[in-house]
């Protein structure tokens, strides 16, 4: 399935990106690349895998559990608005309904 510049200009246009005419067909490529991928994972036969049971065996986790990060205070030091231990951001989600 090719992926059309009008396509990519539409895309753009809905997620507020600027886009030149280099970058739309750099971005159809792109796109074209993804889908493919997304086509060899439609050629899986997986009607005997039960999409809620994680094999541990394939995929190791790690043990979650909390560590002393010691670069914190260089990291606080560089945010530009720091309230004590935090970060101060601008509010993005009004009280409003």
């Amino acid at each position: 399935m090719a992926i059309s510049e009008q396509e990519v200009r539409k895309v753009a246009l809905l997620a507020r990106l600027e886009v030149d005419e280099e970058e739309v067909r750099s971005l159809a490529h792109h796109f074209d690349s993804i889908l493919e991928h997304f086509g060899k994972l439609n050629e899986l036969d997986l009607d005997n895998i039960d999409p809620f049971v994680m094999d541990e065996t394939q995929t190791p986790l790690r043990e979650d559990r909390a560590e002393k990060w010691e670069l914190r205070e260089d990291a606080l030091n560089e945010a530009s608005h720091r309230d004590g231990d935090f970060f101060r951001v601008p509010r993005i989600v009004s009280e409003e309904g």
